[in-house]
């Protein structure tokens, strides 16, 4: 299965359960549970279902996992601004300016990345969404590979 081919043994069905699978990536944190139900309650009447429900909870993972350590570097940020302008505030003048800016707007700035990641990674799920709503087989950049790979050799493991 490559990516980007149509798959037409696939019912609508099918299609739409793994769409569902995809699409609660709107919901990050609580969308979670609906592919992790959708997996499990249709990992043995369809394969197709089964990857796709895997790879966005895989998906929506790592999207949880990347929002922790973007807050915690948010919080060190914003701990470090009082730290980093302390000195700059007591020596006064206008030397000080351009670092005192720096450090009072660095936490605005990973802010501003965590938000901007967040969208693109929540209309990275929907265009997943989409393509398996329409037939289309769908592979997130990195963790479809991977998942495809791991899941294959469990399977050799399983039949010797």
């Amino acid at each position: 299965m490559g990516e980007n081919h149509v798959l037409p043994t696939i019912n609508q069905n099918d299609r739409i359960m793994a769409a569902l699978a995809h699409v609660t990536v709107i919901l990050p944190m609580m969308g979670l549970i609906a592919p992790i139900v959708i997996w499990a309650t249709q990992k043995d009447k369809s394969e197709f279902i089964a990857f796709q429900a895997l790879q966005a909870v895989v998906y929506q993972l790592t999207l949880i996992l990347i929002w922790f350590l973007g807050m915690a570097c948010y919080m060190c940020s914003f701990f470090g601004m009082f730290i980093f302008t302390i000195p700059f505030s007591s020596a006064g003048g206008s030397d000080a300016f351009p670092f005192e800016a720096f450090g009072v707007f660095f936490p605005f700035l990973i802010m501003a990345i965590l938000m901007v990641g967040g969208l693109i990674y929540v209309v990275y799920g929907l265009i997943g969404a989409f393509m398996v709503l329409s037939g289309r087989d769908f592979r997130y950049i990195l963790i479809g590979r991977w998942l495809e790979r791991y899941l294959s050799a469990n399977q050799e493991q399983i039949s010797q």
